[in-house]
């Protein structure tokens, strides 16, 4: 192999697929990055057997050839060269690589590329296309509700479901719940649980204005083509939980209030909820007014939001933590807070002109004495 290659386009096509490099793996060789070099492109691959990414860069070809490279060496090296220089790779005997770039140069022994996993990106499906930005805005929405770890691995993944041209995304992890609905322009119908770790991976690839992502789905892998990258992930297996079950209506309290201002109070009250283990803030709705406070052996906080409120008074207590992982993420100037009670859930809704139940974000109250 011999290429001449921009370092911001090596640079950014190793950030790209270092996304999928194994940390800790049986297969050493899973920690290095496939680098092939044909047809005028230099074609980074990089899987940890669940989740894969490869991504295509255009450079100059000498001699075309592939190696296996330690990620985190040439992810280093190339990143600290000068910006927008020439980098020159070369392939030598016994599986060296040799970077060279202005006065810099570092020889890396790297892997036969024949020992990496055959991974094929090309599958099977029902392929669609959705706009980068409408599918940015479903994962930036939901993911973040999903469970990090549970006993139900299908928790850790996101319901990805299709039907009547609408595309609604769900993610819970048993405190909270988001639901995202967004049109798209196809006809067909799926339901399938995708890791919220790839649904991350995607928001983070997506850059601005970047066109449309076409999506592959089959019974247990689903891909995504982004520009000049593909991703490919496993699905999880088995059946997500009824979400529509869980969402209800018969509210006994239904306050609007600025989500900015509901959201710098907590964020100010929450400096001593981290004191308790459940983030514990309690909201304490009276006619126009809430009152927001916390305490812990340090100290006490209270804040007063101006609402609109129709319904009953009530006091509930919520974790702080939830509350302003929704906060941080709506668009809504206003929100709702839809209450059936001090012990029930709060379902959060978006005071918009358009359809109100297009975000949906669900959260169980922390019982307070």
């Amino acid at each position: 192999m011999k290429v001449k290659i921009n370092q911001n386009d090596l640079n950014k096509a190793i950030n790209i697929v270092q996304k999928a490099v194994s940390v800790r793996t049986p297969l050493p060789i899973l920690s290095g990055i496939l680098i092939e070099a044909k047809n005028n492109e230099l074609i980074l691959t990089a899987t940890d057997l669940d989740l894969g990414i490869k991504t295509y860069s255009p450079c100059e070809i000498e001699e075309e050839g592939s190696i296996v490279v330690q990620a985190r060496l040439i992810g280093d090296f190339v990143r600290k060269l000068p910006s927008n220089s020439y980098v020159f790779i070369e392939t030598k005997n016994n599986n060296n690589m040799e970077i060279k770039c202005m006065n810099s140069e570092i020889n890396i022994l790297g892997n036969s590329a024949d020992e990496y996993p055959d991974s094929t990106f090309n599958h099977e499906g029902q392929s669609f296309r959705i706009k980068s930005e409408v599918l940015k805005n479903l994962i930036k929405h939901t993911y973040f509700a999903a469970a990090l770890e549970n006993i139900k691995p299908i928790f850790t993944g996101c319901l990805l479901e299709i039907k009547n041209k609408v595309c609604t995304l769900v993610a819970l992890d048993g405190y909270r719940m988001a639901v995202k609905r967004e049109s798209i322009d196809y006809d067909g119908e799926i339901s399938i649980v995708v890791p919220a770790k790839t649904l991350f991976e995607i928001y983070r690839i997506i850059e601005e204005d970047q066109g449309e992502t076409q999506i592959v789905a089959s019974e247990s892998h689903i891909s995504f083509k982004v520009d000049n990258t593909i991703i490919m992930s496993n699905l999880l297996e088995g059946k997500f939980i009824d979400y529509e079950g869980i969402i209800k209506d018969n509210y006994v309290s239904v306050v609007k209030v600025n989500k900015e201002e509901i959201r710098d109070s907590i964020e100010r009250a929450s400096l001593l909820a981290r004191e308790d283990k459940n983030n514990l803030i309690i909201l304490d709705i009276k006619d126009f007014s809430m009152k927001i406070y916390s305490a812990s052996e340090y100290g006490n906080v209270e804040e007063n939001v101006y609402i609109d409120k129709e319904g009953e008074d009530i006091k509930i207590g919520f974790n702080s933590k939830y509350l302003m992982d929704y906060l941080k993420v709506t668009d809504s100037e206003m929100i709702s807070l839809n209450l059936i009670g001090k012990n029930n859930p709060c379902f959060i809704k978006e005071e918009k002109e358009e359809n109100k139940d297009n975000y949906i974000y669900m959260v169980l109250p922390v019982r307070i004495s």
